[in-house]
């Protein structure tokens, strides 16, 4: 009992240390994996995997070693050996062994990697296995990176560990949908924004024009001749027509005044020339 409590502590350590260390996996570095999902101590191990030999500035090559497999019992960087020290508590486990160098896509140059030894009698746990050669100077090879291994003492504490990892990895993915969900919810927050702007501009011109149209309604209609000088123009035409008419008919009776004058005779009313006796034309 005392042996699963402590594992169970072991378990809910590793998920959290799981969760606050970063992974070498994350740096693009190659790795060497386990056949089997975990070990029992006493059992052997072997890792192995393919990895890309081109070097880099501060990598290892082949032909710098031989390389030898530590695990690290007390962790190290990113799960690396940083030479040219080697951390307090690694375990020795074997020489890495590897295969021929062939070439393959994007002028990249292959080979493969596999270090075979005797599990040791360690805590159930996670491990992170280095590589590094002798004397350490480089704990790279090419780009391979780092290894792994699960080492148990009983089936109980595989599956309790196995059930570690499969959360491990849900949580892993949560958080990635969540990361995903927030950077939505920005866009989101900030198109909500956008919009309350637009929102408040519109209404702002919709009053304005409100206010315009109700004092539009309420002022009234500006004639375009003013009701006095309407009067007086009227008046003029009027008196205009009166003093025309009374010209005409003063003009009328003059005319008939002259002519009955010259006859003796009034005209008649209704003929606008008076006719002349036949005694007058004779004398004339």
């Amino acid at each position: 009992m005392r042996r699963i409590g402590t594992l169970l502590v072991l378990v809910m350590a590793g998920g959290l240390v799981g969760m606050l260390a970063p992974s070498a996996s994350a740096g693009g570095w190659d790795s060497l994996e386990p056949k089997r999902d975990h070990y029992l101590p006493g059992q052997t191990a072997v890792l192995r995997g393919a990895f890309a030999v081109n070097g880099l500035k501060s990598t290892g090559r082949i032909e710098d070693g031989p390389y030898y497999a530590y695990l690290l019992a007390g962790g190290g960087r990113f799960g690396m050996i940083d030479p040219p020290r080697i951390p307090d508590g690694a375990i020795r486990l074997g020489v890495v062994r590897f295969g021929p160098v062939v070439e393959g896509d994007g002028h990249y140059r292959y080979s493969r990697g596999s270090v075979t030894f005797t599990v040791p009698d360690v805590a159930s746990a996670n491990y992170a296995v280095s590589f590094c050669n002798d004397p350490c100077r480089s704990s790279t090879i090419g780009w391979l990176g780092f290894g792994r291994i699960t080492i148990v003492h009983t089936a109980l504490e595989a599956r309790l560990l196995d059930a570690r990892d499969s959360l491990k990895s849900k949580l892993r993915a949560a958080r990635f949908q969540m990361r995903r969900h927030e950077k939505r919810i920005e866009v989101l927050d900030t198109a909500a924004r956008d919009a309350a702007a637009d929102q408040r501009s519109l209404q702002e011109q919709v009053r304005s024009l409100t206010e315009r149209l109700a004092a539009t309604r309420q002022a009234p209609d500006e004639p375009a001749i003013p009701a006095w000088a309407a009067i007086l123009a009227i008046a003029a035409v009027l008196a205009l027509a009166l003093v025309v008419a009374l010209a005409l008919a003063m003009r009328r009776r003059r005319s008939r005044a002259k002519v009955s004058h010259i006859t003796g005779a009034s005209p008649e009313p209704s003929s606008p020339f008076p006719r002349v006796k036949e005694d007058a034309l004779q004398r004339h």
